[in-house]
């Protein structure tokens, strides 16, 4: 990471970190907002308004778990106010890019702080996680519990308010609409997955749904743990398919970023179907381009939890 930041330096795309205090800038100006996965930039988004210009680290299609930073990135956090990441050590190459490119007096919002974290994933097979992934010491998929979001956005509207006191009825009132379409998106899974002929979902991919698993009373079975980039064991593989088939689940789950290859073999297995479950960090491409927001890969994922677990 150091030399990522001397070669900006050398090469002018990044000034040299100045000794002088965080200003708010003159009257009007922008707040300058940068957040590490895509739910905390949209909410980010509809706190601030006008008030912020507000960005993603992680480019469309990244994975946030093994992105690396570029020259970009290092002059995006340089010009920062108000860094929002999520914690837990799901974004491990972010200590090195602050330390290296951050202003002096950036404020700094830690999404999963003060929240009810659920611990790190532990793998009914005995499998571990890849050392790389070690400093995870939580569950950091926090953003799937909608509840929790909101204590979130609570804490973004003050993290605002503190940049920005002016701003602050603005602040508050677009946090308050913004916890609403949360409730609502609250209320439509509780409805939704109320009755069910299953409550057990199964991922073959890794284990990301915990939080929502807790809110709404389900229980997710994966292949391996948070970490993406972990290959389960043949004998994990052989466990999965044999309890696929005791529960005589209908659906086997897969996410964008992990692929359905193991969902497809465990489907094949016990003549299930697949569907795509989306973890929400980050979004693709085609995706950034359509427009689609964080509520919608939720409305999307309802539809095939319900689908899956046969919801009437």
């Amino acid at each position: 990471m150091s030399s990522l930041i001397n070669l900006a330096l050398m090469l002018g795309l990044l000034a040299a970190p100045s000794a002088a205090p965080l200003s708010s800038g003159p009257a009007g100006a922008k707040l300058v907002v940068v957040a590490t996965v895509f739910p905390l930039a949209e909410f980010a988004r509809d706190v601030a308004g006008d008030a912020a210009v507000v960005s993603l680290l992680l480019p469309p299609g990244a994975d946030v778990h093994t992105w690396q930073p570029r020259v970009g990135d290092v002059r995006a956090l340089a010009s920062a106010d108000l860094l929002i990441s999520v914690g837990g050590g799901l974004e491990p190459w972010l200590p090195g890019l602050v330390r290296g490119a951050a202003k002096p007096g950036l404020r700094r919002l830690e999404a999963s702080a003060g929240l009810a974290v659920l611990p790190a994933h532990q793998h009914e097979a005995g499998e571990s996680e890849p050392a790389d992934h070690a400093e995870e010491a939580f569950d950091p998929h926090v953003w799937l519990d909608f509840g929790l979001d909101e204590a979130i956005v609570d804490s973004l509207a003050k993290a605002l308010t503190d940049l920005a006191p002016g701003e602050a009825p603005g602040f508050g009132r677009r946090a308050e609409a913004l916890k609403e379409r949360l409730r609502a998106l609250d209320a439509a899974f509780r409805e939704g997955l109320r009755a069910c002929a299953g409550r057990e979902f199964i991922l073959g991919g890794h284990a990301a749904f915990a939080y929502l698993a807790r809110r709404y009373g389900l229980i997710q079975t994966s292949l391996y743990g948070p970490s993406p980039d972990a290959a389960p064991t043949p004998k994990t593989t052989a466990a999965i398919v044999a309890r696929a088939r005791r529960t005589k689940a209908r659906t086997i789950f897969y996410e964008p970023n992990v692929g359905d290859k193991m969902a497809r073999l465990v489907a094949a297995e016990i003549g299930a179907d697949i569907r795509l479950l989306h973890p929400g960090h980050n979004i693709s491409p085609a995706q950034k381009a359509a427009g689609i927001s964080f509520f919608r890969l939720m409305e999307d994922n309802l539809e095939a939890l319900r689908h899956g677990l046969a919801c009437r």
